[in-house]
């Protein structure tokens, strides 16, 4: 898909950039403004805008060349937008029931206080204590993805929940959907962690969520989880163990003779040959192997692999090794070298502070969002509510039985104002009559409590108002959204799922570019790969004398004292995808090839020359070419449909700005 489809989606100025506007010159307001699309005009702000957040870390962006491609795709945005718009597309109730839910997610930073407090660090702490058991499921999508693969990846999750929910196991819910790689062998199983280990949102729903219940959806850096508590327990610190370390390929021959080879490490580390020894020898684990196997200190979730981790805690005695044992990394051994309990909270207090800090937990409670917004927007106490609240209230409120009366106009008193809004008595009562519940408190602190919700619902309210012309990230990310939910569900229709069912149209596009779709010269070869050169050479007889190196024969190889480290790549190669096959001629033949520390054997058994692939072969690649394609084509109706005018003025005024 071309890069305009993930374009930043940017909005005009809001209300302070429209007074400003409108208190400017006729001549001036022009200026302001870069383009229009039909009658909708984009503001010469709005692009220097979008233009800079995109261009933040790329100094080289800023040269006319780029200015003006910029300015092209981005006046193809506009384009989409408004045919969007001229088919009613932006009217529907199902738009404005996403776009709305998606607001309100938006909303919820701007409505929250972020200060770092004394009860967010001993909430760490105190999660420091605990360690949780959990599953989950992932859907991925990034942080700044385009607003069709939030929703795409929002609703899947939701779908996903609802049958766990409805009883379906977990696990396989798990295998079958999550975009957690490690779930195929995990079954989304994280193991324990603690504060911390993972990402604040994660974090806090899997604490919150009662054992055996599942969360709601959680938003997180990396995507979309739901979460299922497993367990619970107290923490178990740090641990420091090394670890020796055979890979396995994907194969079943290779599978047992990696485990072979782990349990014959583990019975001579049994048997008292020295464990660094070992581990130069035979762990592949390139990062350790040279430092007898150790790795760095870690806790519960900080090893991506809950196999590993369970089996390093699990040992108690300094020195004692764990029975070999199998992860996505192969199979392992481990030998503990250091353990340590948590340490008390003044130890870590000054570590815990600084770690949020750079946390997104960085977030207080209620009562300090609304004293600060108080201050914000000039909230002003007129009348308290115990000066009014007995001649009006009952006991048939705490029984949530109370029923509002109609005031005279003289009753109907002033209790507040926020900015220039005034709220009276009268609105308290339509409050505390919907939100009143039977209760055992007493009746002034009952309509106190009642009093400080709405005071606090209409100071929210009046920050909620005012958020598109307070902060300006906000309005644009609202139109983002806004506009994103459109341009996905245009382009659906009109450009993806047209290439997909045209298989006429995807069929005659590839014939007419078949040249564009071209194999480079490969060669079909093996590669055996050992970490001793002897079992090069034998390999290499047997070739040469035109010995099949079938299973069998394989296998008395593997079981052979000095080969249970060979490994085995066969297939057709371009030259980039092996840097290996560089250092050899491109002809039939065998070479050997030392490199690492490691000896290779190359057959090559064909040279097949450069030709055009077939559409099965480089299907992903045309069909994605054929939506350029459809785009383009596209792009000229609307173009001629809907007229565009570039202000030189605003203009000049971009580059005035930008360069």
């Amino acid at each position: 898909m071309r890069a305009s489809y993930f374009l930043i989606i940017v909005v005009l100025l809001g209300c302070s950039a429209q007074v400003a506007m409108n208190n400017a010159s006729k001549n001036e307001v022009a200026d302001q403004i870069l383009f229009t699309v039909a009658d909708s005009p984009v503001a010469v702000e709005e692009f220097n805008y979008v233009y800079k957040k995109n261009n933040i870390n790329n100094d080289s962006a800023y040269t006319k060349t780029d200015v003006d491609d910029y300015l092209n795709l981005y006046i193809n945005f506009k384009l989409k937008i408004e045919e969007a718009k001229s088919r009613g597309m932006d009217t529907t109730k199902a738009f404005w029931d996403e776009f709305n839910t998606y607001k309100e997610q938006l909303k919820k930073p701007y409505l929250t206080e972020t200060k770092v407090t004394d009860s967010l660090a001993r909430e760490a702490y105190s999660r420091m204590l605990k360690e949780i058991n959990a599953s989950h499921i992932l859907i991925k999508v990034s942080e700044n993805a385009d607003p069709k693969d939030t929703l795409k990846a929002y609703r899947q999750i939701m779908e996903i929940r609802e049958k766990a929910i409805s009883g379906q196991d977990f696990g396989e819910l798990a295998k079958k959907y999550s975009e957690d790689p490690s779930a195929q062998t995990n079954s989304g199983n994280l193991g324990y962690f603690t504060s911390f280990q993972m990402v604040y949102p994660f974090e806090s729903a899997a604490y919150n969520t009662a054992v055996g219940t599942i969360s709601k959806p959680v938003r997180t850096r990396f995507g979309y989880h739901i979460i299922k508590v497993l367990n619970s327990r107290e923490a178990q610190g740090t641990v420091e163990v090394s670890h020796i370390m055979v890979r396995v390929k994907p194969t079943r021959e290779d599978s047992a003779v990696a485990r072979n080879k782990i349990f014959e490490i583990h019975e001579k580390a049994l048997g008292g040959v020295p464990w660094k020894e070992l581990a130069s020898q035979f762990s592949e684990d390139i990062n350790t192997k040279n430092k007898a196997g150790k790795l760095r200190p870690f806790s519960v979730g900080q090893m991506p692999s809950f196999e590993f981790q369970e089996a390093s805690f699990e040992l108690d005695e300094i020195g004692s090794i764990s029975d070999p044992f199998m992860t996505q990394y192969g199979w392992h051994i481990v030998r503990l070298e250091k353990k340590s309990p948590v340490k008390p909270f003044a130890d870590l207090e000054k570590t815990i502070r600084s770690r949020i800090d750079r946390d997104a937990r960085a977030k207080v409670n209620k009562k300090v969002l609304i004293d600060r917004l108080k201050k914000e927007n000039n909230f002003s106490l007129v009348t308290a509510i115990n000066e009014v609240q007995n001649d009006y209230f009952d006991t048939l409120l705490v029984s949530g039985r109370w029923e509002k009366q109609q005031l005279r106009s003289e009753e109907n008193v002033e209790l507040f104002k926020i900015g220039v809004q005034s709220y009276k008595l009268q609105d308290f009562f339509n409050f505390a009559e919907a939100n009143q519940k039977n209760n055992s408190y007493e009746l002034p602190e009952y309509v106190q409590l009642l009093y400080n919700d709405f005071e606090s619902e209409k100071i929210i309210q009046y920050e909620d108002a005012q958020l598109e012309n307070k902060y300006l990230d906000y309005r644009m990310l609202v139109r983002e959204y806004k506009e994103g939910i459109l341009l996905f569900q245009l382009m659906e229709k009109e450009i993806w799922a047209k290439a997909v069912k045209d298989t006429a149209g995807l069929d005659q596009f590839f014939n007419l570019n078949r040249n564009n779709y071209q194999w480079k010269e490969r060669i079909q070869a093996t590669i055996y790969n050992a970490s001793e050169k002897s079992i090069i050479e034998e390999l290499k007889n047997r070739v040469e004398n035109d010995e099949r190196l079938e299973n069998k024969v394989l296998d008395s190889l593997y079981n052979s004292e000095s080969t249970i480290a060979l490994q085995i790549d066969s297939g057709r190669y371009e030259r980039e995808q092996k840097p290996l096959l560089n250092k050899v001629p491109w002809e039939v033949g065998i070479f050997e090839v030392a490199e690492q520390g490691r000896y290779n054997l190359v057959v090559i058994e064909k040279v097949i020359a450069a030709g055009p692939k077939e559409l099965n072969e480089t299907k992903g690649i045309v069909i994605s070419d054929y939506q350029n394609e459809l785009e383009e084509r596209w792009l000229r109706q609307l173009r001629s449909k809907y007229s565009v005018v570039v202000n030189k003025k605003g203009k000049e005024a971009v580059y005035d700005e930008l360069l």
